[in-house]
């Protein structure tokens, strides 16, 4: 809880201070995830997966004045000896702030829309419900007209599944991604 005011102070304590600093130009944004890494807790006797990884996208459109909005899907990934996990389609609705001109840093903050169903080897489970949010920070170099990004993303997603609504699965994750933007 603490971990969420924190977050919420900080970016409208950087929105108020870097009011002036704001992108003077819009933007659009496409992101993909180059890295993942499992950020769920697993208590003694869980075992750990032997590689994770992640696919989708975050789509977002800036305004000149910084004030962005944006979409994320993921699907992720975890492959154990005997076993793949694939939980598909989490996705977000991200709200931004971009600040800078040439070089730029953006701070985002997301909540979880929806998730679709969870597969493990050959068997699809529905899921019941969802909860979740993410935290995203990612910089930027304008070379005219567009730019490279490079970002860092952290989601938060705990499920329930409609064949066992009584455990909670936690998928959090923490994303390295890149892409580019179109400035006009």
């Amino acid at each position: 809880m603490f971990k969420k005011f924190f977050v919420l102070g900080a970016t409208a304590l950087t929105i108020i201070v870097t009011n002036t600093l704001a992108a003077d130009v819009s933007r659009v944004r496409l992101m993909v995830p180059v890295q993942a890494t499992d950020g769920s807790k697993y208590e003694s006797g869980q075992t750990e997966p032997d590689s994770v990884s992640a696919s989708g996208y975050n789509l977002q459109y800036v305004h000149s004045s910084g004030v962005g909005v944006g979409y994320t899907s993921s699907t992720f990934e975890r492959k154990f000896s005997s076993s793949t996990e694939e939980w598909k389609d989490a996705t977000f609705v991200d709200l931004s702030y971009t600040f800078g001109g040439e070089m730029t840093g953006q701070i985002a903050v997301g909540m979880l829309t929806g998730v679709g169903s969870t597969t493990s080897g050959s068997s699809s489970y529905p899921v019941s419900e969802s909860s979740g949010s993410a935290f995203d920070i990612t910089g930027g170099y304008d070379f005219g007209g567009f730019e490279a990004l490079l970002g860092y993303r952290s989601e938060t997603v705990k499920i329930k599944l409609e064949a066992n609504p009584n455990l909670t699965y936690d998928v959090s994750r923490t994303l390295i991604k890149a892409g580019l933007g179109f400035t006009f």
